[in-house]
This record gives structure tokens, C-alpha cells and sequence, in this order.
């Protein structure tokens, strides 16, 4: 990440979103839009793009013009065949733009094309990543190669002493370091690099080797190299420079190392043929070990991860199977779901150690687990009198109220309780336990009795006590009395005749009895209607 910021921070410009803003002020995930301009030698070119997208893991973008001469037709001197004709020969066809080969490529260009090994292997591969040292998936070993086998076979049988293959720290302010040989044994643990010309004589090559030997030695372990015939020393004060070679003939490689070790004190002796022949076939079995791949891959681990795999983005071509568990290679997933086929990008190790799965399917569980209520936090347990009222959860059959949490916001079906209703009606539980409510049916009828009931001494008995002495009933409902009858009402109720005697009965409402100072509706016996004039 410091390595990221250095670089970010030779290029920033200014901040376009935020004027003002420096980029120190600025997280890596910021989405401000900021004016770039390339450090790359010869180039300058400024552009515009958002921090976010100069962060992110996977594939961070850079200067386009870059990218563009990168892709460009190369000048002379400038094509794969002229700069690295043993590359070109491995070379087979280009599968992203199949009009251009060797020739026509440069060396940093990104299109995907298929190789071919020495030892027949076929794979496809960036020809950037090819260019910076990416080989063979089935013969590089896993950091291995069958020189460095031989060789440490042939040095651990002439010294006595372990030797180790593919040792790798982790050095301050570096990424992980791989150091080809390692003598645990000898205090305090000895570190041998071995740099053949074929490996180590392309461009860049030193720079990154000195790198490492300063770091290493700067760390206070102890560092040997040594380097092919022909090979300019590591520019590093204190490391001595040894040699092997031409070529890579591992019982002179194992020579060098040999006189390395008796100027340190360390026992060897010279290996007879047979000895030389058992220790080379010793080798040879070790180098088949490695190419078989790792002991447990992460298929072994986890096996489902065969299923979901669909391509090695940091490798293309190699497959779980013959990567561990702890591979930290960026690959595409699909969920073997078939309600799902969700498609993400994730780290080996996060899989096949970690246990992470589809994200998608990861949060449809995540919600059905919070959904689901605890011990004694159900709704049956928390409201049983609410829970009778149950009859379904909406979209979830089987669902019964010990499956719901009190809050829960999924509509449900329920019935009142009460005989003269059972209304069905939708509700989600949390409505019904947050406000109190009820039944809609019966809830709109108490609010419509709460209406017409009178305010005290508003009532017909209050009001019209002579009135109230002729109320009979309330036709609709008998239980009312007149004093819970507002003199307004619209209630139909049936009157009987105060006088003695007079057996007049009629119905009307209080409303129509209370006009015009009670003389309204009065007894049709005591007070017939009028016959109008013919």
C-alpha cells in the first residue's frame, strides 16, 4: 500500500471534485475525480480519473497513453522476436488479435495469447505477464524449477546438512521474497540464491536482484548469490560475488555452492558417480513431486470449489487442483446454485480457508437467519394471544408464530377473535405489536360508537327527559338507553304514548323527535296527521 501512495503521489495533480484537496487527505476509496499526470519516462500525459479506480486490487488503471503505446505496432528493435527470441519460439498463436504474432507485439502488450513449452505443455497467457517472468503452469513448480532440485539434492548429499527449497519472508516495506536454497542448519541459517543468465539476464533483472540482496542483508540475514558466467556482480557492498556455469549443469552449479560452504567452515566432500546419479534421481523424483502440484490442493480442502470455478485471473490456466489452499491468486467464481449463477472475483485463500461463498446467497441467508427469532423471543412465546389469531405468514408456507419474531415485518394473515366478526384481515406483526392494533372491522365500529355517544348532560335523557320517558328501544341496538343517545341521533327507536290511556306506539329517531322544541313525530294517535284540502 506505501508502494501504491509513493506512486499515486508522483502523479497527482489536483483534486477536480474537491479544489483544495491533496491527496493525503483522500482515502484509497474515494470516488473525487482528479487530474493525473504520468511518471513514466518520456510520457507526461495528463489525465482525468477517479482515485477509486487507481486503488482498486483488481486491474487499477493507469495512463491510456501508456496503455495505448503499450499496445501499439512495435517500432524496429521493439518486437517480441527481436528483443526475445526464446520467448517468441514458445509462442503459438494470439488469441485476441489473431493477425499479430511475434513481429508484430510488443514486449508489454496484453493480449492473450497461447504458449507452448519445451516440454510440450500448452497455456494461455498475457505476453506482458510472459515478458515479466510468468512461465510454463505445468514446469514452473510453484516458485521450483528441476536446476534448483538437482541442486539442492547434490548440495545436501556433499555437505550433510538440510537444505531447503523455495524459502520465502517477507522483508520490511517488500512483498513476500522466494530464496532458492536455505541451510537451516547453519547458524544463522544460511540463504543462497541461484541466477542462471536464462533466468536472470533480461532486463530488469538486476535491479530487482539488488533490491532484494540489500533488503535481505539490511534485515541482518545471511545472503549468498550465485551468478552465471557473463552476469555483471549485485551492486550490494559486502556480498560476495560467486560463479557457475556456463549453463545449467547442476553439479557445477552444486561446485559453486560447495566452495561457498568451505569458506564458511561448513563439512563437504566430493560425491562419487554412484552418489552423484542417486542424488540427481533424487531430484528428478522431488521435481515430479512439484509438477504433480501441491501435496493438498485446495480441492482437497474444499472440494466444492471445483464446481464454482470458472478462470484463474492472476494464472490463466491453472486450476484448484493444483493450487493450495493458501494460494493467494485472484480467480472468477460462479455459484453452483442453480436459483443463483451469481459470478464474483475472490482470492483463493479466501475460499478454500477462509469458507467464503456467493455474496449473493451469503445475504439472502444473513436475512433469513436475523428473521428467525431466538429462544424465547418468539411471537407464540412473547404475544401467545396474539399468536392465536394467526393463520398464515404471507410467501412463507409453514410459517407458523414460532417462526416470527414479534417485530417482523412480513404480512400475515389473521382473524379476529371475536364471535359476532372474525374479519380476516393482512397485517405484519410489527404493526400489530407496535401500535396496539386490532381488527380493522371492529377498531372502525368502536370509533363509530365513540362518535355518537353524548358529552355528559348531553345526553336525550339530559336534554328532553320527557323524551326519553316515551323511548321504548333502540330498534338496531336494544342495549342503548336514552342516556347514551345523543337528542341529534339517527338511530331508529320506537316510542310509546306518556298520556294514559292512549295506546299510541310509532317509530322515529331521536333527532326527528327533538325538532322544533320536541313537537317533532308526536304520537300518531294524540296528534293525527291532517288531511290536506281536496
Amino acid at each position: 500500500m506505501a508502494a501504491v501512495r509513493a506512486r499515486l503521489k508522483a502523479e497527482f495533480v489536483s483534486n477536480l471534485s474537491s479544489p483544495g484537496t491533496t491527496l493525503e487527505e483522500m482515502r484509497l476509496s474515494s470516488t473525487d475525480r482528479c487530474q493525473w499526470r504520468c511518471s513514466a519516462d518520456g510520457c507526461g500525459h495528463q489525465w482525468p480519473a477517479r482515485l477509486q479506480f487507481r486503488t482498486r486490487t483488481v486491474k487499477p488503471s493507469g495512463c491510456p497513453e501508456c496503455w495505448k503505446r503499450r499496445n501499439r505496432a512495435p517500432g524496429p528493435g521493439e518486437s517480441l522476436a527481436e528483443v526475445d527470441p526464446a520467448l517468441a519460439r514458445q509462442f503459438r498463436r494470439n488469441l485476441s488479435r489473431p493477425d499479430r504474432g511475434p513481429d508484430t507485439l510488443r514486449l508489454q502488450s496484453h493480449d492473450l495469447c497461447e504458449w507452448e513449452c519445451a516440454q510440450g505443455h500448452s497455456w494461455p497467457a498475457t505476453l506482458a505477464n510472459r515478458t515479466n517472468g510468468r512461465g510454463c503452469p505445468d514446469c514452473t513448480g510453484h516458485g521450483r524449477s528441476p536446476f534448483e532440485c538437482n541442486v539442492a539434492m547434490l548440495v545436501q548429499a556433499a555437505c550433510g546438512l538440510v537444505v531447503e527449497l523455495d524459502h520465502r519472508l517477507r522483508l520490511p516495506g517488500r512483498r513476500q521474497d522466494r530464496f532458492d536454497l536455505y541451510l537451516p542448519e547453519s547458524a544463522p541459517g544460511l540463504l543462497i540464491d541461484l541466477d542462471p543468465e536464462w533466468t536472470h539476464g533480461r532486463p530488469g533483472s538486476l535491479e530487482r536482484d539488488t533490491a532484494k540482496t540489500a533488503a535481505a542483508l539490511a534485515a541482518g540475514l545471511d545472503v549468498e548469490r550465485i551468478r552465471s558466467r557473463g552476469l555483471p556482480p549485485v551492486p550490494v557492498h559486502g556480498l560476495s560475488h560467486h560463479e557457475a556455469g556456463p549453463g545449467v549443469n547442476p553439479e557445477d552449479w552444486a561446485e559453486a555452492v560447495g566452495v561457498v560452504l568451505r569458506r564458511r567452515g561448513l563439512p563437504w566432500r566430493q560425491l562419487t558417480p554412484a552418489e552423484v546419479t542417486a542424488a540427481l534421481t533424487k531430484g528428478a523424483q522431488l521435481w515430479q513431486k512439484v509438477v504433480a502440484g501441491p501435496e493438498v490442493s485446495a480441492v482437497d480442502v474444499a472440494p466444492h470449489l471445483e464446481e464454482e470455478f470458472v478462470a484463474n485471473l492472476t494464472n490463466p490456466g491453472k486450476t484448484p487442483d493444483r493450487m493450495p489452499p493458501g494460494c493467494n491468486d485472484v480467480c472468477l467464481w460462479r455459484c453452483r446454485k442453480p436459483d443463483c449463477g451469481y459470478e464474483w472475483k475472490a482470492v483463493l485463500n479466501s475460499r478454500a480457508l477462509a469458507g467464503r461463498g456467493c455474496s449473493q446467497c451469503g445475504h439472502a441467508q444473513v436475512g433469513a437467519a436475523n428473521s428467525r427469532p431466538g429462544p424465547g423471543k418468539s411471537l407464540a412465546e412473547v404475544n401467545p394471544t396474539m399468536a392465536e389469531e394467526l393463520i398464515e405468514v404471507v410467501g412463507h408456507p409453514g410459517w407458523t408464530a414460532f417462526d416470527l419474531l414479534p417485530t417482523s415485518n412480513k404480512t400475515c394473515q389473521w382473524r379476529c377473535p371475536e364471535p359476532p366478526c372474525r374479519f380476516e384481515y393482512p397485517a405484519p406483526p410489527n404493526r400489530r405489536t407496535g401500535q396496539s392494533s386490532g381488527c380493522p372491522r371492529c377498531a372502525r365500529r368502536r370509533t363509530v360508537a365513540a362518535t355518537v355517544r353524548p358529552k355528559p348532560g348531553k345526553s336525550l335523557q339530559d336534554v328532553h327527559p320527557a323524551l326519553a320517558d316515551e323511548l321504548v328501544e333502540v330498534i338496531d341496538e336494544p342495549n342503548l338507553t336514552a342516556k347514551e343517545l345523543r337528542p341529534s341521533s339517527s338511530k331508529l327507536c320506537r316510542w310509546a304514548c306518556s298520556k294514559p290511556g292512549c295506546p299510541g306506539r310509532w317509530d322515529a329517531t331521536p333527532d326527528q323527535r327533538s325538532r322544533r322544541g320536541g313537537t317533532g313525530k308526536r304520537c300518531p294517535v294524540c296528534h293525527p296527521p291532517r288531511k290536506s284540502p281536496t
